[in-house]
This record gives C-alpha cells, structure tokens and sequence, in this order.
C-alpha cells in the first residue's frame, strides 16, 4: 500500500479509505474479513492486507464500468443465466428441500431393511490404462504393498499424471460412485479387484477390511438417502405443477425444425436457409424459445442419441433445461425476484462477472516461448520424475550359516533361479526377476535396499542382511531415477499451462497496481493507517 496516501485520524469512527466518493467502513472490512478468515486473530498486516483487496476490486469494477463492459453481451446472458439459477434454487429450497427432511418413522424402517450397518474400507489405485492396471495388479498379489503401489503407479485422476498415491475410501451400499461400489463389496477382505473402468483409466481396489457399524452411525447417511429420494419425489410434482400453472406447451412444426437442424448437424452440417430458425419451439408465461437457440443448446446432446426425435428433444429439455427457466419465473411471480437477500447476490455476481472479463481482456494477450516452457520444466521437472529401479533375483534365508552354505553351492556351480525357487522366503520366490525401489526400503531392510542399489550389474552378492533374514542377491538390471519430458503431450500442456497462469497473474497484479498508484496520485485514494491500526486493539 505504499503507494497509496495516508492519513492520520482521531476520529474512530469514520472511514477507513475513501476512493473519491466512496468509503470503506469499519463494518465492510470486518465483513469481509468474517468470510475469508473466520475466528483468526488478525495483525494490523492482515487487516491492511484485506483494505487493500476491497479497494482492488472497487477500482477494478469501476475501470469495467468504464469500459462499459456492464452492456457487453457475454456479461447480459451470463448474468441473465445465473440469475434463473439462483431464482431456481430459491425456489427448490422453499418448495422442495423444506419439505424433505425424513420422519423417524421412515428413518427406522429404511434402516431394518436397507443393509446400512455394512461399510468396506477399500484402498484403490488409478492408473490410466488396462495392460498398466493388470501388470500393477499382479504386483500386488506377488507382494507388492498396496501403498508402496500407490506412490509408485498411481495417477492424479483429472491429469493422468504420476502425482496421487493410494487412497483409502470408506463405502456403504448406498454410496457412489456405483460402478466401484458394486463391485467392492463382492470382493474378499485380503484380494484385490480386477482393473474397474473408471474417468477415462482403471481403478484397482484392494478390500482392506468389512465393518459393522452401529447405528448413531449411519442415522446421517440414512436421512441424506432418505431426503434425496423424497427431493426428487417432491422435485417432480413441483414440475408438474409448474407445467400446468404457467402452460408449458410444445409446437409439434418447431420441434419439426429442430430434428431437422440436429439431425443435420449430425451428418455434416446443416444450411442456415433450409430451416426457419425463428419458430418457438415451446413456451410458458413469461418466456418462449425458438429453434436456433434449441438446437444450440441440444447440439451436443443429440450426437449421443440413437436418433433425433421429438420426443428426445422434450425429454432432453424437460429433464436438464427447462426446470430452472420454469421455477426461475414463478420466484419472479411471487416477488422472490425483489427480495434483499437475492438482490444482494445479484449485485455481487454482476460484479464478478465484470471483474473475470475485465481480467480475460487484460491477460488473453498473454503467451509464453519455447524457452519460458524449458525453463519452467527445469524448475518444475520434480513433479515429472519417474523412480529409479532395480531387477533383481534374490535368495531370502533365515539364516547367515544357511545363506553362506548356498552360496558355496553356487559356486560350485548350482543354478541359482532353481536354488531360489527351492530355499527362498520371498513371496516373489516364483519369479525368476522382480523389481524394487528404493523407497521400498521399509519392506526390504534398509541395508538391502542400499546393497541392491550399489553393487555390480550381473554377479551374485551376499549374504547381505534383510528384513526377515538373509540375501544372496544378483542385479539384473538398474535404472537410475528419470524423468518424463516435454517430449509426452501431456507434460507439456500442464507446464506451458502453469507457465501462461504464472506470466497472466504477474500481468494482472502489475495492471491492478497501476491502478492503485494512479488514484493515489491524483489524491483518490485515501487510507486512514490510525482507524486501521486500531482495529487490533479490538
């Protein structure tokens, strides 16, 4: 804030900025503070620190006014649309949600017959594709710990990228998501599934363990089913009684027009003249809708259907769009439209609005060069490492004498993979080679793991100490720590996308400031550092 002026006060109960003709209070602050840091014992740097950002974002919705992007068209329907959004919602909780809560009587008899007292502990892994699935999963069963898995194969499920690990999760029968819940709980505590299709990769789920829960347990989820199945009930018959009281009503020659469209569309494409696109399709009162704006809003629907039809295009349009439009305007009809609370919200979302296109004209100019890209991955490459491993065959004893006696065998010539699979511990004895990391220490024995990890590529070592005995150890093979490049598609659009926010946010910030300093400079903007020191002592 040191660009800005400031001034001393003894008067505690005026502003604490003012920016031309308006002023920032006592009250706006400590409001605003209550929603981004509730409870905190706040310094007098927190405070000075949230001034500033009510005075960034006055001066940035009113450099959007002066630009007059109020009356741009992006901002008239996304506000429009928001707008029957938060009617509907209004609407769904008077109408709907207030009257769902379960009764004990329905809570009791859900629980004497809906299995509610059994809950899996299932611990999944994502990976991204069948075969990666498949050979993890056969891993696991030869040995590999579960969570050792995770941090080794497992992926974020939004990036497909090596940065999740394993998660545990905790399901009832009731729970989602259903094609993982349904087949964990067909799955023996101790086995791992079979890979489960799942965002565009595979779920392998290992059942860690079956619980009984008792029932002040499972009162919370049994009422959330419970009000759910009555919200949609009670959804249905408001719906309907909205299609009645407004006359919702379809024209049989619109949505002809709109199957035409679409199914054009479908094809390749469809001629602007061909159709006219100023039908109404349907209509209620208050509000009607014509075949162009249909088919737009359809257009994507209709390329997952069999066919385009009528009957799809109601269904599609009563199901997902016209719920909101119909209860947005009976909150217009019964004044919830005027009332503060959501005169409050709107203002508050025009303003957000503004603020987010003012911003995208600020920073869409923004690009980022290769060599900004290289530099960026340089700093970042730890997030993209791929773990070192070792192959190797190895001969677990439980005792010193007895591992140095084999290895006297072997030098007089015994095979050493058949001495394996006759003498070894090992669970992965019935492997001929088998991989390990070196953050598998743990499972191994730290002294192996270090062993494994220096001696020379080909020989028979040992005996080296190891959790649960001793080794004799050969190293097949060894791979050094790596890394993905920028080489893979994927790599590369997370760092030039991380780039481009990092160079957008510095762009955006140095813009906010000049416009802090200019108003300071032209005596608009006034900061009153005693009111504002004072609120420590509150």
């Amino acid at each position: 804030m040191s660009a800005c002026s400031s001034t001393n006060s003894t008067d505690s109960n005026g502003p604490l900025a003012e920016i031309g003709d308006t002023r920032i209070d006592v009250g706006d602050l400590l409001s605003f503070e209550q929603q981004v840091a509730p409870g905190d014992t706040l310094s007098i740097a927190d405070h000075r620190g949230h001034l500033t950002t009510l005075i960034d974002r006055y001066l940035l919705i009113a450099e959007a006014r002066a630009r007059r992007l109020e009356q741009d068209t992006e901002i008239v329907q996304a506000l429009t649309r928001d707008a029957n959004k938060k009617l509907a919602e209004l609407m769904f909780e008077q109408e709907v949600a207030e009257r769902a809560n379960p009764t004990p009587a329905e809570i009791n008899e859900a629980y004497a017959s809906g299995h509610w007292n059994e809950q899996v502990v299932s611990v999944e892994l994502f990976l991204s594709d069948q075969p990666t699935a498949l050979r993890v999963r056969q891993e696991i069963i030869d040995g590999l710990d579960i969570y050792e898995a995770g941090k080794l194969y497992s992926l974020d499920r939004l990036m497909h990228l090596p940065m999740g690990g394993a998660q545990q999760f905790m399901y009832s029968r009731h729970d989602g998501p259903k094609e993982i819940v349904e087949r964990v709980f067909q799955i023996p505590v101790g086995n791992i599934s079979s890979p489960i299709p799942f965002l565009k990769g595979y779920v392998l789920s290992y059942v860690a363990e079956y619980r009984k829960i008792e029932r002040d347990g499972v009162n919370s989820k049994i009422k959330r089913h419970l009000r759910k199945k009555k919200r949609e009930i009670l959804r249905g018959a408001y719906l309907n009684h909205l299609n009645k009281t407004l006359q919702l009503d379809f024209s049989d020659v619109g949505l002809a027009a709109v199957v035409e469209v679409l199914s054009a569309d479908r094809a390749a494409g469809w001629n602007e003249e061909s159709v006219d696109t100023t039908l109404v399709v349907y209509s209620f009162k208050g509000d009607e809708r014509r075949v162009g704006e249909v088919a737009q809003i359809l257009k994507g629907a209709a390329r997952r259907w069999e066919a385009v039809t009528p009957t799809e295009i109601v269904a599609e349009l009563k199901n997902k769009h016209l719920p909101n439009l119909l209860m947005a305007e009976d909150a217009r009809r019964t004044g919830v439209e005027k009332k503060q609370h959501f005169l409050e919200w709107y203002n508050a979302r025009r303003d957000d609005l503004l603020l987010s296109l003012l911003r995208k004209e600020i920073v869409d100019t923004v690009s980022v060069n290769e060599q900004e890209i290289l530099d960026h991955y340089k700093r970042t490459k730890k997030r993209f490492r791929i773990l070192g491993y070792a192959k190797v065959r190895d001969l677990l004893v439980a005792t010193e004498t007895k591992a140095e006696a084999l290895k006297l065998d072997l030098d007089a010539g015994a095979d050493f993979v058949e001495m394996i699979r006759g003498n070894s511990l090992r669970k992965e004895a019935h492997q001929d080679v088998f991989r390990v990391f070196a953050l598998q220490a743990k499972r191994y024995g730290t002294a192996w793991m270090n062993y494994v990890m220096n001696i020379p590529v080909g020989e028979i070592h040992g005996p080296v100490g190891a959790e649960g005995g001793y080794s004799l150890v050969q190293v097949v093979e060894r791979y050094a720590d790596s890394y993905y490049t920028l080489e893979e598609s994927r790599v590369r659009t997370a760092v030039t996308r991380d780039m481009r926010n990092l160079k957008q946010r510095r762009v955006f910030n140095a813009f906010v400031a000049d416009l802090r300093e200019r108003q300071s400079l032209d005596g608009r903007l006034v900061i009153y550092e005693d009111r504002l020191a004072g609120l420590v002592d509150r």
